[in-house]
């Protein structure tokens, strides 16, 4: 009777062990199939490319961490509107529906707004490069900055102060070639303007826009009667005992058909005719990629 017994125990013993093993080997299945939420990340500027790197895992559902949008793609591509640190959270989920999560911190470019406004206050100009400068320190114009956002292209010129713009030869290249326009001979290596502005660098002056009409690249110009109205120009501006400003824009639509690029260079005289300075020194015009 008490072998009986023994035996039933060593059974039960048995099968109990044989329970504890099998529920330990599903265990460790589970742990296998578990997901694990992982990404990286580059950028291109304002654009960041997000490779997901996640384990075990069906289905994805990114926050970008801007308030604006929400991704389930495996690995998007996202453009963002606002600069500084910003969470991006991934969340997983595998296909018995267990999920796994994920924070990293990335850092996106300042967004730069740019509003320019003729008026003489040049601080809309601070986020602007420079497009050329005079590196002798000669001449009357000495800085260039160009910028084309929006509907005009609006320009800021810097220089000393024989800088005051009461006459000028404004020589605009809007196709993006140097070899087609008016070429000039001061600026050997780059020219190629289709466009002409011709008069006071002030609103409301005699001035006009001329379009050039040569083939050979010679001086060939087709006036565009009461076009000057269209530069609007700011007056010349005293910003210190050495340094005069001005900034001006022009209509986008004045200009035809813009290019790759737009150049400008300017002869700048007296009111009389008589030379002032070129600008810029170098052999090739101003130039600002679109």
């Amino acid at each position: 009777m008490k072998k009986i017994k023994l035996t039933k125990y060593v059974t039960m013993l048995m099968a109990l062990l044989l329970l504890t093993a099998c529920s330990s080997d599903s265990s460790s299945s589970d742990s296998a199939t578990k997901p694990e939420a992982d990404f990286s990340f580059t950028n291109d500027g304002s654009t960041f490319t997000f490779t997901n790197l996640s384990k075990n895992a069906t289905k994805y559902r990114w926050d970008f961490g801007d308030l604006y949008y929400l991704s389930s793609e495996k690995d998007p591509v996202y453009t963002y509107k606002i600069g500084g640190e910003i969470r991006v959270s991934l969340t997983v989920t595998n296909d018995a529906g267990e999920e796994s999560f994920i924070t990293k911190t990335i850092t996106a470019p300042r967004i730069i707004i740019i509003d320019i406004k003729v008026d003489g206050k040049f601080t809309d100009w601070d986020d602007v490069a420079v497009t050329d400068q005079n590196t002798s320190g000669n001449g009357s114009i000495q800085k260039i900055k160009i910028w084309a956002g929006g509907a005009n292209v609006n320009v800021y010129l810097e220089g000393n102060k024989k800088m005051l713009m009461e006459l000028v030869d404004m020589y605009i290249n809007t196709d993006g070639n140097t070899q087609t326009g008016f070429l000039h001979s001061n600026w050997p290596d780059g020219s190629g303007a289709e466009f002409l502005f011709e008069g006071p660098m002030v609103t409301g002056g005699w001035g006009d826009f001329y379009k050039h009409t040569d083939p050979n690249g010679g001086w060939g110009w087709g006036q565009i009667v009461g076009s000057g109205a269209n530069l609007k120009a700011s007056a010349i501006v005293s910003l210190n005992d050495t340094t005069n400003a001005i900034e001006f824009s022009i209509p986008k639509s004045q200009l035809g058909t813009l290019g790759s690029s737009i150049g400008i260079a300017i002869t700048e005289m007296t009111s009389g005719w008589a030379g002032v300075a070129n600008f810029p020194e170098g052999p090739k015009f101003s130039t600002l990629q679109l």
